[in-house]
């Protein structure tokens, strides 16, 4: 690992100049906020020696120079909602906090394209597409609190990555700082390009490891003029996967989103928001959306559900308001929470063809380590976000705790799942990723790492650490 020097006053003098001292935090301006993201937040706070808030590229790019000229590490941070770790400085060094680089710069409606600061919330860029007739597809449930550079970082998919892809699918071209201070344009807004290696896919879930985003240009999607959603109650969890698989089947469906709630879970979001969102549950949920451009369209392919599910055993399938729904899903961390203050979270990825065996994995190791699961799950493209929650009759479940996720971990790579899905690794999986992956593709990635910056001064410490190079 680098050893990496402390910002002196000479240094702290440079920064101020580059982005005034208004907006060069040190000592007690640096509040709590900033020494942890949403994965941490119960952890003790892990401070940056100085918090510089940048306006544009160009004092960006100065920063990174001067960062490598004196060996500093530096740690990009979006909207903090991170949850693997991503935006802690773990040595110290610049946190650099693109909170004032937030404007959406253009939105072309002959093209169907946007251009935007990297803070830009992905909330506020759904809203600007939606009022120009356009849909802006990536949508991750924290939409309201994350950004746009955050959800490039991690790659994030969210509740329509059946139908449009993660936000890599979303992502024109990119400008970004490398980690040696050089400011470049990434990609083009082409539908293909064959030249040469495809960088912003790699910039992709790099988790602000290999440059910092400053502008992104994304696709935009015409807004259909319907979107409706339809809970269907299953009796069992393999029931809902049976049925995700026979609606991704049929060409009539097309799902915009298919996501998966168990009836714990349910039944949580009710007691948190005190209203029957999932009318008192009696089954495993699924929330199906689609977009459709005709009542008559509507009309047929419900019929089409109903008769799946009906084949199923659905005990119901219901037409239920977006904004209804949309609100209790996107709250089931909070909820699980209020009501489970000790959990564990999990954002497991398999294929959707194994979510099944994945069931039974989850079901087995849980009754063996006396654990219950809630799940909350992007069914569609087979993403698994959990809460592990330990019995009250578990009083050991510190010990047993490690042992259930090394079980589950070592299972899920065996049927061709991974550690994550769009969460990332950041300082928290980590080790747990030494472990599982294959040393070559880990090696791979460090060389990657190593040619973008051959200092290790950009966001270090996350995803893997370097020394084994």
């Amino acid at each position: 690992m680098t050893k990496y020097n402390p910002i002196t006053p000479v240094i702290l003098e440079q920064l101020q100049q580059t982005v005034g001292e208004e907006y060069t935090l040190i000592h007690q301006q640096i509040t709590e906020e900033y020494g942890h993201d949403a994965a941490t937040k119960n952890d003790k706070p892990q401070y940056p020696e100085v918090v510089i808030l940048p306006k544009n590229t160009e004092e960006i790019a100065k920063i990174i120079k001067l960062a490598n000229q004196y060996l500093i590490p530096v740690t990009p941070r979006g909207g903090g909602s991170g949850l693997a770790g991503g935006a802690v400085a773990l040595y110290g060094g610049i946190l650099l906090d693109l909170a004032r680089m937030n404007k959406i710069i253009h939105l072309d409606r002959e093209a169907q394209y946007i251009v935007v600061e990297p803070s830009v919330r992905t909330s506020d860029l759904q809203a600007t597409a939606y009022q120009q007739g356009f849909l802006y597809a990536g949508d991750p449930c924290s939409n309201d609190q994350c950004v746009i550079a955050g959800n490039i970082a991690t790659n994030a998919g969210g509740n329509r990555a059946v139908k449009y892809g993660v936000t890599a699918d979303q992502v024109y071209s990119l400008e970004i700082v490398t980690p040696l201070g050089e400011i470049v344009t990434i990609g083009s807004r082409l539908k293909k390009n064959a030249t040469g290696y495809n960088l912003p896919r790699l910039l992709a879930g790099s988790e602000g490891t290999l440059g910092i985003v400053t502008k992104a240009t994304l696709k935009l999607q015409p807004l259909a003029p319907f979107n409706p959603n339809y809970l269907v109650v299953m009796p069992d969890l393999q029931g809902v996967v049976a049925l995700v698989k026979q609606v991704l089947a049929d060409p009539l469906l097309d799902p915009l989103s298919l996501e998966l709630i168990d009836i714990k879970t349910a039944k949580d979001i009710e007691a948190y928001q005190n209203y029957p969102v999932f009318d008192h549950p009696v089954g495993d949920c699924l929330i199906v959306q689609w977009e459709a451009y005709s009542k008559e369209e509507i009309s047929i392919r419900k019929k089409r559900l109903d008769e799946i599910a009906k084949k199923q055993g659905s005990f119901v399938v219901k037409e239920i308001a977006g904004d209804i729904i949309w609100p209790a899903r996107r709250i089931w961390g909070k909820a699980i929470e209020a009501k489970n203050p000790i959990r564990f979270s999990e954002d497991l990825v398999v294929p959707v063809d194994k979510i099944n065996k994945f069931i039974d994995i989850l079901e087995d190791l849980s009754q063996k380590w006396t654990f219950e699961f809630r799940i909350a799950g992007h069914a569609g493209d087979g993403n698994m976000h959990m809460a592990i929650i330990p019995q009250p009759e578990n009083t050991g479940w510190q010990t047993a705790l490690p042992l259930l996720r090394q079980e589950l971990y070592a299972q899920t790579y065996e049927i061709g799942g991974r550690l994550s899905g769009e969460h990332g690794i950041g300082f928290k999986r980590k080790q747990t990723l030494a472990t599982l992956a294959d040393p070559i593709e880990l090696l791979l990635m460090k060389s990657i790492k190593t040619a973008f910056d051959p200092n290790s001064i950009l966001n270090p410490g996350k995803i893997f650490d370097m020394e084994a190079v």
